[in-house]
């Protein structure tokens, strides 16, 4: 988008895939892990990033991937500002939309709605997954929605790159997305709009059905923290961490790398820690795939694991 900016920010921990997106481009980024920025000590470090003028855009997910931890409005509204301020895209990841179970958090349509980044500021767009919130994994559909005072805006760089006026829309879509993506057929794009105008007209409750992830999580963890293990990001600012998709866990003094390579041996995989932008030692927990069955199961495994180590 401009010829003197060419870093984006990663407010970590987040999804290592979009890292490996920028290495594979050429683009470079920064990162910090936002634990030991929460609150007002989010503006202090986003002021310090951002007065480089080198960061063209930032990007996190909220919940988060892998912490599950949620940015609260005192904080997306500190983003917004600085986004305005120094005049930076911010890309919302909102993959887990409304899937934060938190009693106040957890009726879609009604308030409170999402926090989101798109109350503080126009220079921002927002990534919605079919995999996620509709359990609609199978075809890799997604949606990108775009600020209309971002979409329409022009951009010298663009114009130069590309041979046209440099509008952000016509760019990002038929230069960009195109280009960087096999698209979806148009199956998958007729049952997504039909989940979205379900969910809508209040025929789909699909906060009801994702809500089964809190319960898997809650389960595993219950059962991981009785056979020893911590879960690493614990705290959500002053509150426990919420149960959903994904949750971070450790055993006693070992790091990511040494865990992952002694619990396989048991049947459990997971990933590390390292290649979200973590700053701290452990796993992620994914709990789609498991089902009641296998509670017991897991318990066996990280009993034996337990006894082991």
């Amino acid at each position: 988008m401009r010829d003197d900016r060419d870093t984006i920010l990663f407010i970590d921990p987040g999804f290592p895939v979009q890292k490996a997106q920028c290495k594979v481009q050429g683009i470079r980024f920064e990162s910090f892990d936002v634990i030991d920025y929460r609150g007002k000590k989010l503006e202090e470090k986003l002021e310090e990033i951002l007065s480089s003028g080198r960061i063209s855009g930032m990007i996190y997910s909220n919940p988060n991937n892998p912490t599950w931890m949620c940015l609260n409005e005192e904080e997306l509204e500190i983003i917004g500002r600085m986004a305005t301020k120094y005049d930076v895209v911010v890309v919302e990841d909102l993959a887990y939309l409304n899937m934060d179970f938190r009693e106040d958090r957890s009726k879609p349509f009604e308030a409170p709605y999402q926090p989101s980044v798109a109350r503080y500021t126009n220079n921002c767009l927002h990534l919605l997954s079919g995999s996620k919130m509709f359990s609609y994994a199978g075809q890799r559909i997604a949606i990108v929605a775009m600020n209309p005072a971002l979409a329409e805006r022009c951009y010298d760089a663009f114009a130069k790159k590309y041979g046209n006026d440099g509008e952000f829309r016509r760019n990002f879509i038929f230069n960009i997305l195109y280009v960087l993506s096999s698209g979806v057929p148009h199956s998958a794009q007729y049952a997504l709009a039909a989940m979205f105008r379900a969910a809508s007209d209040g025929r789909l409750d699909f906060v009801g059905h994702t809500r089964e992830y809190a319960r898997r999580a809650q389960r595993v963890k219950e059962i991981m923290i009785k056979n020893g293990f911590h879960i690493v990001y614990d705290k959500d600012c002053e509150q426990e961490v919420s149960d959903g998709f994904f949750f971070t866990f450790g055993y006693k003094d070992m790091t990511g790398e040494q865990l992952i390579n002694k619990l396989i041996y048991y049947g459990i995989s997971a990933i590390t820690l390292a290649p979200t932008g973590s700053s701290r030692e452990g796993l992620r927990g994914c709990v789609s795939m498991i089902s009641d069955y296998q509670y017991d199961e897991l318990d066996k495994r990280l009993r034996l694991f337990s006894q082991d180590y």
